[in-house]
């Protein structure tokens, strides 16, 4: 792991690779199993033009349906720098599966988790596996008021 110092002058691309990779790996996912985590996947599906907008990771179901989008800053700036960008990038992502994903804003310092449904976002320790991320669409999916159970 790089010093405090040195890190600190990372560009986005060093930061992505050097501090959040190992971060994503340490959660479960695979980063060399494009199925499991795609890079740089633009969300209108082809084009990755900068006014389309590209994600910087994407990490997939099963199915193939974007459980959760990665918003990657470098480590100087603010990971929440993002939020309007990942807000966008998973609001049209919704449009073409079944359901909404989930948002992570990291700057290999700090990470936040932001399920824009329901909750604001919040910072976290570490980011979540595959299985977390599936429990939480799972309960989000079949939520009811208090109101209607027996």
């Amino acid at each position: 792991m790089p010093s405090f110092m040195s890190y600190q002058q990372f560009n986005e691309a060093q930061t992505r690779y050097n501090l959040i990779d190992p971060e994503i790996v340490k959660a479960g996912w695979n980063l060399a199993d494009r199925t499991s985590v795609g890079f740089e996947i633009p969300i209108d599906g082809y084009d990755a033009s900068p006014q389309n907008g590209v994600t910087d990771y994407c990490m997939y179901r099963a199915n193939g349906e974007v459980l959760a989008v990665v918003e990657a800053k470098r480590t100087r700036k603010d990971a929440r720098v993002g939020k309007e960008q990942v807000f966008r990038y998973v609001t049209e992502i919704e449009k073409k599966q079944t359901f909404r994903p989930f948002a992570f804003m990291a700057n290999g310092e700090d990470l936040y988790f932001w399920d824009t449904l329901n909750y604001p976002d919040r910072m976290i320790s570490a980011f979540f596996s595959r299985d977390d991320l599936e429990r939480m669409l799972h309960l989000q999916k079949n939520k009811l008021p208090l109101s209607e159970i027996k």
